[in-house]
Formats: structure tokens, C-alpha cells, sequence
């Protein structure tokens, strides 16, 4: 696929989340009921697409647990534990080569067998999709060895390979070769592992879909409802009306509603998703000399104050950070660049702009709520209050691809908090799909290549140096850590506070 065309999935799936103005939406109608025969879910946007190969990130994937489990499971710290296997390992040195054992007695939602030549033809397919994730690895062949056996010979090394089969990027979701063997008819329908399949006479794409249980599921137990109904409400407002009157049972809320929906009885949970911050683009300073100076970046740190923005824009639904959020994030710099405009105006002067300098910057506007446009706003005052002026432009519906044109120095935006070495491949390596400017630094380059080839403490090192040296050097403004508030009735069960992404086979009810 193009570089474009994975950027704007990219994108689409880390800033749809919370937005008020994406997808059809329902509004709050239907029914209220106490049964515990259905499940009501709602989510602020839904698949672009029913393939897995195709389709982006965030809420979907509650639906998508649902009806395509993963052969692994990622956990809340970014871990992943076997779900479909039995057991797996890398062969040799240098994460080249992954080899993996399933679960026996497993059958996809068609009744086709899951076995290695299953899971051979869905990676090969997955491979050849233009989807947002098929870059993360980079598998140069598949071998089966046996019925249940798959070995994974890599054309470059990666240390997380359990994780990228896991529900984080979609290549666990597997689906039956029967589906795709035709394409057409896997984005229409589910044709995974999991313990309920959708049922497209009672579903309207983008509006709502209907699941029931999968006759072929290998746990019964998980099978918990006789249906379950997904309403996608993109409002935040007809979210919080729904869960006033008792229409859904669990789904995403809003930094602005969720207060309200806790008056109304509705449980809370949070916990981070991603950073909002502002990622100087043109580290180089290629198009904005000033950038290029480590000084200079730093002072733009020094000059914002996180936590009254945090308070403002998200209250107790965030947290300020001085430290972009990955996987290996170092406590002791979370509070690196305390709010100081006289180091900033120091900064500045040591660099040679003891008046400032101007630079522009895009964000994807108000389309995202306060983590948009309303925090870049209030950075951009803090900024000229130390001299640098700063034009802002909204770029709602372009947004990928105005931060690609390098016109601008800068982007604000609210990425998922995600693993270092995906990370890299998106902000900091030569050829990142979000780095137009080819800026680059070759001590961060060579801690990446060799943590690739590491695991367990010694990647923890290696990534964490990088991620110290990012920070240090500044190739951010983060302002806050960003949380998805999500809202549930006293029945669900379930649901464990820290998990990265909700998995959804694991709701339940009582009472």
C-alpha cells in the first residue's frame, strides 16, 4: 500500500476515538430491559470494515473479540499470553524466526478446522491487504510443520511478535480460509474464532450490528448471551442519554459526559490510552531552522503548563506527562520539564532567538473534542507568552495528509499509546510514516536495530534508552496522557481497570 493510504487508516483509528463527528450514530432509542439474555454495547465509531486485514484499531475491537479471538491475548502492560496456542518460541538468536503450536479441536464460525494451514492462508492474505498494520511485521514466509504447527521466518527481527498476533494490530484476529478465499464476503460478515458471529438480516453497517452465538465455539461457557446488540453513537451527548435510560449496558464514554453518567449511576472505569501531544515534525530544522536546536526544543517543553491544561481539558481523565507513552516509559521523567518560562526564554536566548521565531502547526481540530484543536489552542498562548508565535490550522478531514506536506513543523495529535518499536517505525526512524521531514538520529536509529534483535530485560534497556533519549532531546511537547472513559451498568462483569483495549468475550453478568 501507498504511504498515504496508511497514514489515513493510521490515523482513523487513533483519532476517532472520543470524536463527536464520525460515523452514522444512533441516537438513544430502543427499549430498556433487565435481561440478562442480551448484551448492549455501545461505541463512539465502528469498523470501517468487517475484515480484520483492512480495518483500523480502538473501540472496534470490543466487537471484533467478540467474533474473531486472537491466537493471543495482549495484556494491560503490553505483554501478550497464548489464547489459541498451546505453545511457542523463537528458534535461534536475533528474533528472525517464531514458531508456534495450536490448541487442538478448534473450529472457525463456518465450522472449518483451525489448524496451521488456516493460519497460513490468513497470514499470507493479511500480508497482501492494504490494511494499517500489515507494515508492523514483516514476515518473508510461512512453514507448516505438521497440522498445528506455524513457523514464522522474518525478513527483519522483531521482539514482539505475540503481541502483533494478538488483538493489537488485527493479524491474530483470524479468519476461516473459506472466507478468504472471497474477500467480498468477508467484509460483509465474521468468520473467525469466537464465541459469537454476526447476523447481517439484523444489522445496518455503521449503525448497529447484531451477534449471536457461534455454534462451533470451543468454550460454551463464554458464550453468555443469546445476543449481543452493538449501537455505534458517535455523539457523545446520545451516548450519555442512552446509558441515562438504560439502553446500553457497557461502551466508551466521554471526558465531558462521563461526570454525568456517574450521577446517573452508570460505573466509570479509565485508564490511559495514548498521549495528546505535539510532535515537532522538523527536528532537523529543514524548513524551521530554529527546531533543529535541542535547546530550542526543549524550551517549548518548559513553556507550557501541563497540569493546568490537563485540568482544563480533560479533569480527572488524564494526566500530565512530560514523556511520550510507550511501553517503556522511565517514571523519573514524567515531570522532565515542569512549567518554567524563564528556562524557556533562557533557552531560547542561549540558542540565538532571544525574540523568538514563528512556526506553523496543524492539528485535526475540534473533531476529536478538547484533546483537539482546544489543547493547541492553549499551548499556542503558552508558547507566545515566551515569544514564539505560533499559526494554527484545523485540518479536520485532511488531517494525515496536511501533516505529511511539510508545511508545517509541527503536528498535534492523540496517538495510541503504543509499543516502542512500533512507535519508532511511526515518529522517529528515517522512513516513519509520520516523520515528513526524514528527520533522524543515528544513536536513537542504532538503539532501535538493536532492540529488535533482544528480549525480555535486555530490549527493556535498549527501548528505554531510547525512549529517555527521545524525551531528552525533545522530539515532543506531550501534555497529557490521555483516558477513555468507559461506562457500564452494575451487572457487567469483566471488565479489569488498565486493560489496554477491552476484550470483550470476557464481559459477562450478574444478578
Amino acid at each position: 500500500m501507498n504511504r498515504t493510504s496508511l497514514i489515513a487508516l493510521l490515523a482513523a483509528s487513533a483519532l476517532a476515538l472520543g470524536t463527536t463527528a464520525c460515523g452514522a450514530g444512533s441516537e438513544a432509542d430502543g427499549p430498556a430491559r433487565t435481561s440478562a439474555n442480551e448484551l448492549r454495547i455501545g461505541l463512539s465509531f465502528g469498523p470501517f470494515t468487517l475484515d480484520p486485514a483492512k480495518d483500523g484499531g480502538g473501540a472496534p475491537n470490543v466487537m471484533r473479540s467478540l467474533t474473531n479471538e486472537s491466537l493471543f491475548h495482549m495484556n494491560a502492560d503490553y505483554t501478550a499470553s497464548p489464547a489459541l496456542v498451546s505453545d511457542y518460541k523463537y528458534v535461534g538468536e536475533g528474533n528472525k524466526v517464531f514458531e508456534f503450536t495450536l490448541k487442538k479441536g478448534i473450529r472457525f464460525t463456518d465450522g472449518s478446522p483451525l489448524d496451521a494451514a488456516a493460519v497460513k492462508t490468513w497470514l499470507e492474505y493479511f500480508a497482501k491487504q492494504p490494511g494499517p498494520y500489515v507494515s508492523s511485521l514483516s514476515i518473508g514466509s510461512v512453514e507448516t510443520k505438521g497440522e498445528y504447527t506455524v513457523r514464522l521466518n522474518l525478513a527483519s527481527p522483531s521482539p514482539i511478535v505475540p503481541l502483533l498476533l494478538s488483538q493489537y494490530g488485527n493479524r491474530g484476529a483470524l479468519s476461516s480460509p473459506k472466507s478468504v478465499a472471497d474477500p467480498a464476503s468477508l467484509a460483509k460478515g465474521t468468520y473467525g474464532v469466537g464465541p459469537y458471529v454476526l447476523d447481517p438480516a439484523r444489522s445496518v453497517t455503521g449503525d448497529h450490528y447484531t451477534l449471536v452465538p457461534s455454534k462451533h465455539y470451543h468454550d460454551p461457557s463464554a458464550v453468555r448471551f443469546k445476543k449481543v446488540t452493538v449501537r455505534i453513537i458517535s455523539n457523545p451527548s446520545a451516548m450519555l442519554r442512552a446509558f441515562q435510560a438504560k439502553q446500553i449496558d457497557f461502551g466508551t464514554l466521554d471526558p465531558s459526559t462521563a461526570p454525568a453518567a456517574e450521577k446517573a449511576g452508570v460505573k466509570v472505569m479509565h485508564w490511559r490510552s495514548g498521549t495528546v501531544a505535539v510532535t515537532l515534525a522538523d527536528r532537523d530544522g529543514t524548513a524551521t531552522k530554529p527546531l533543529g536546536d535541542v535547546r530550542v526544543r526543549q524550551a517549548l517543553n518548559y513553556a507550557v503548563d501541563r497540569e493546568a491544561i490537563t485540568k482544563a481539558m480533560v479533569g480527572k481523565y488524564g494526566r500530565s506527562t512530560s514523556q511520550y507513552q510507550t511501553d517503556y516509559t522511565d517514571p523519573a521523567l514524567e515531570d522532565r520539564y515542569p512549567y518554567d518560562p524563564k528556562t524557556a526564554k533562557a533557552l531560547l536566548a542561549k540558542a540565538g532567538y532571544p525574540k523568538g521565531f514563528s512556526m506553523d502547526v496543524v492539528d485535526p481540530g475540534s473533531m476529536i473534542g478538547n484533546w483537539g484543536d482546544p489543547t493547541m489552542q492553549t499551548v499556542a498562548k503558552y508558547w507566545e507568552k515566551v515569544g514564539v508565535r505560533v499559526k494554527v490550522t484545523q485540518a479536520t478531514t485532511d488531517f494525515v495528509q496536511q501533516a505529511l506536506s511539510k508545511k508545517f513543523a509541527a503536528l498535534q495529535w492523540t496517538p495510541d499509546t503504543s509499543p516502542t518499536s512500533i512507535t519508532y517505525s511511526l515518529l522517529y526512524g528515517p522512513k516513519a510514516s509520520m516523520n515528513p521531514f526524514g528527520a533522524s538520529n543515528a544513536e536513537i536509529d542504532a538503539l532501535y536495530r538493536k532492540g529488535q534483535t533482544e528480549q525480555g530485560g535486555k530490549a527493556a534497556k535498549t527501548f528505554g534508552k531510547l525512549n529517555s533519549m527521545v524525551t531528552e532531546q525533545a522530539f515532543n511537547v506531550p501534555i497529557y496522557e490521555y483516558h477513555i472513559p468507559w461506562g457500564m451498568n452494575e451487572h457487567i462483569t469483566g471488565v479489569k481497570k488498565g486493560s489496554w483495549v477491552v476484550f470483550g468475550a470476557d464481559l459477562g453478568w450478574k444478578g
